[in-house]
């Protein structure tokens, strides 16, 4: 990462903490509405499009980033740093419930869904083992929190969501083809990336550009 980024995210904490230390509540609720949305969209997905509880969940999320904000290193991009966070309180959310699945199983089914239609996978190519599942869903996290930009808010409206183009270009403020040339370059990072991160599962046709 660009030293410079590193050097606002740094600035950002200070700004944060200062805020959190004299109820300055405008630098909070600034932050909070920038990242809101994602954090949203990334418990939502996890939650089976269960709309209160998302609101829950990224409530909690919330609250402890700004009781905890001592805590954020201002090195990590706010948002992976988010991220780590929304896992935490949606293992918390799942346990209350009672839900004895392995929590990353089921990030791992939301993954495993997201990858198989990026690489345009049937079902039957990805893995069946319960570790290796749970590996997919690591691998995948951290190539999309590496990916420059808002390309991992692309892919995630178009293979996730089912947004089409046209829709996409509205809510980015561009036209479709903008919209197309973006998405394209969000996958083929996304595939080069997953091929870099040097997995030992097969995943048949799973190539970039398929």
């Amino acid at each position: 990462m660009q030293p410079a980024e590193n050097q606002n995210w740094e600035r950002l904490r200070e700004e944060l903490l200062a805020a959190v230390r004299k109820g300055e509540e405008a630098p909070l609720r600034r932050f909070h509405d920038g990242h809101f949305g994602e954090v949203y969209r990334y418990v939502l997905c996890r939650l089976d499009g269960n709309h209160a509880d998302a609101e829950e969940v990224a409530a909690d999320v919330f609250y402890q980033a700004f009781r905890d904000m001592a805590g954020y290193d201002g090195k990590t991009p706010p948002a992976v740093w988010l991220r780590g966070i929304a896992r935490h309180r949606l293992i918390d959310f799942f346990r209350r419930r009672g839900k004895r699945p392995v929590v990353e199983l089921v990030f791992s089914r939301f993954d495993e869904e997201f990858t198989r239609k990026l690489f345009d996978l049937e079902a039957a190519e990805l893995p069946a083992d319960e570790l290796e599942r749970a590996e997919l869903a690591r691998v995948v996290e951290l190539v999309l929190s590496e990916l420059p930009g808002d390309y991992e808010k692309v892919l995630r409206m178009h293979y996730l969501e089912e947004r089409p183009v046209k829709e996409m270009a509205e809510v980015l403020a561009t036209t479709p083809k903008a919209a197309e040339a973006r998405l394209w370059r969000a996958r083929t990072a996304f595939c080069e990336g997953f091929r870099l991160a040097g997995r030992n599962l097969d995943f048949g046709g799973a190539e970039a550009g398929k």
